[in-house]
């Protein structure tokens, strides 16, 4: 019977061996498998990096010079200017000099010359004296008044930054693209031998570390240099920077610092950077190896380590095979503590799990307690405290303390409730039959104590079929979160916001939201301002929590997160629209209840 017994053992084993193989194989290739992922995010991650350089140099460049634009309309602008100019058009050129010489000293070294021309042609010049030539007309928008690149007979390449002056005159500023790359991108290096290139929109290499690179065509120059080099990707590159793409690409190019330039594979970020009507080509561009070649170490590493895996799990399946001829009451006696063993593990986590729900309760408890006992102190503070305010002059030394005091109160009875619904017992959560047009109102009269005086707020409702399900509490929330975000769009200017109410069918709305849900009734809640607008980018974070364009201090980044959230819990939806300069609209749509369903409620 033993002898039986250990011939079924034996057989058993024989053919679990090539299962256990089989599982090492693929352990093995689960390994390789996710290496492959952790090596395409590590080179998505490489590529954002450089595609943050790519921006960070662009910005650098637009502010720098943006900042020398705004100097010089500051200049043609100043009355002393005017003067100047009237008397060197009688002949006076030292009142004038004086002032170009003066905006040399205040820039420094970077502006290689400053030349004013008057609207007869004559002119006069602070710095050297050079005869430029102009490479590229880059032209004008809102911020620049006549910006291009020219080149003095040296090779040298400069912005030239232009403004009218009033009497029909102009003042330039030559910036040298030499100082502006120095600036903004020469110190910004990847790898051993990364750099930043700027390439205007004909394809003309700008700003270079390579000084023999700069002014040539990247592309024509290059293969009358080295006909024999291939230039197939390249082009295709080039040819994607000059339409105005941004974008990350590997390819195969060239190191043109070496002599002779020797062959390599690259990856450049680019991206069109815009000024005045034209654009140049910003690009940071890198050894591909740099990223690729420590990726590949680590592979070579994963697949010696799961070889040792193999070798391992071989060495187990022998030394398990000579576990499995010991005798039998050691095996049972093994079983019985490995169940043991378990029984014990399983209780132990049922204790934490326990232990953990207790602790999670008592937490609610405490919080829940802290948020009334807080709520019960803040609520006089900021009742006195509004009725005061209201009843002070604008001219009292205390109205700003008693704002302050009150501002105070309030910033602290939002972190309460943010508390108390975090805490899990805020019974306000349960949902009830509620005229919204009543909680509305409560909540613009809490909002209209609180306003300033540069702030009015009107209103009109929709007082029949205004039933809906929901909270009066949240309801009166959502509505006075929306109007502090108004009031703080409108800030010290005057303003108005105009809060209305009506009822809308599902089948008129447009929204894929109500795509199924075309035979429901809305009540449609409308707040709008006449503040200062949101840009497109803003518009679209405006419901993600946290996010904030106030400074520190001034704002969590929750208030409007928390409408979004509310309107979900009351099955509602929720637009924005605005428009930067003239004001916002936000929409809620709550759906009614319906004859029947009131009747149910009944």
């Amino acid at each position: 019977m033993n002898e039986r017994s250990n011939k079924k053992r034996n057989a058993a084993f024989i053919i679990g061996i090539p299962a256990l193989a089989l599982a090492a194989l693929l352990a093995c290739g689960g390994l390789i498998y996710l290496f492959g992922n952790y090596r395409n995010v590590l080179l998505n991650s490489q590529k954002t990096q450089l595609m943050n350089i790519s921006e960070s140099v662009a910005n650098s460049i637009s502010v720098y010079l943006e900042d020398y634009q705004q100097t010089v309309k500051s200049i043609v602008s100043l009355e002393a200017f005017s003067e100047a100019e009237k008397e060197f058009a009688a002949g006076n050129e030292a009142p004038l000099l004086d002032i170009i010489d003066h905006a040399g000293d205040v820039r420094g070294n970077e502006v290689v010359s400053i030349v004013y021309e008057s609207p007869h042609g004559q002119k006069v010049f602070s710095g050297a004296d050079k005869a430029f030539t102009l490479h590229r007309e880059l032209g004008s928008d809102a911020i620049f008044d006549d910006l291009c690149i020219e080149k003095d007979a040296d090779g040298n390449f400069c912005f030239r930054i232009r403004a009218a002056s009033g009497a029909g005159g102009s003042l330039s500023f030559y910036l040298p693209l030499e100082s502006v790359y120095e600036k903004t991108a020469s110190y910004i290096h990847m790898g051993e031998d990364g750099y930043v290139m700027i390439k205007d929109s004909a394809g003309i290499i700008l700003m270079h570390p390579v000084a023999n690179q700069i002014g040539i065509d990247v592309l024509a120059d290059r293969k009358v240099r080295h006909p024999d080099f291939d230039f197939s990707e390249l082009e295709v590159l080039i040819r994607h920077q000059l339409e105005g793409r941004s974008d990350v690409e590997i390819y195969h190019s060239y190191w043109w610092a070496d002599d002779p330039p020797t062959r390599v594979t690259k990856v450049s970020a680019y991206l069109p950077l815009y000024l005045g009507e034209d654009f140049l080509s910003i690009s940071a561009v890198m050894d591909y190896s740099e990223i690729s070649h420590p990726i590949e170490n680590m592979g070579i590493r994963i697949l010696a380590l799961s070889i040792l895996l193999v070798i391992a799990l071989i060495i187990f399946i022998i030394t398990l095979r000579n576990a499995i001829r010991t005798q039998r009451s050691i095996e049972k006696e093994n079983i019985s503590l490995k169940q043991m063993n378990e029984e014990l593990e399983r209780l132990n986590q049922e204790e934490e799990r326990m232990a953990e729900q207790q602790r999670l309760s008592l937490i609610g408890t405490m919080t829940s307690g802290i948020a009334h006992e807080f709520n019960n102190l803040l609520t006089p503070i900021m009742g006195y405290s509004a009725m005061i305010l209201n009843s002070m002059d604008d001219a009292d030394d205390n109205k700003e303390d008693m704002r302050e005091i009150y501002d105070s109160a309030e910033k602290a009875k939002e972190i309460i409730d943010q508390l108390s619904q975090f805490s899990g017992k805020n019974a306000e959560k349960i949902f009830s039959p509620v005229h919204v047009s009543e909680a509305v109102r409560k909540a613009l009269t809490i909002t209209e104590a609180a306003a300033p005086r540069n702030v009015r707020i009107t209103s009109s409702f929709d007082t029949e079929n205004d039933l809906i399900m929901g909270n009066s509490l949240k309801i009166r929330q959502m509505i006075v979160n929306l109007c502090n975000n108004a009031i703080h769009a409108i800030g010290s200017a005057d303003g108005t916001i105009d809060v209305t109410g009506d009822v809308v069918q599902g089948a008129s709305l447009k929204e894929p939201f109500f795509s199924d849900k075309k035979s429901m009734r809305f009540y449609r809640i409308t707040v709008s301002d006449t503040g200062c607008g949101m840009s497109r980018e803003v518009l679209e974070n405006i419901f993600v929590p946290f996010y904030t364009t106030k400074k520190p201090g001034e704002g969590t980044g929750l208030g409007l997160a928390i409408v979004g959230r509310l309107t979900e819990a009351h099955r509602g939806y929720i637009k924005a629209d605005s428009e930067e300069g003239v004001g916002t609209v936000f929409t809620l749509y709550l759906p009614l209840l319906e004859e029947e369903q009131t009747e149910k409620q009944a």
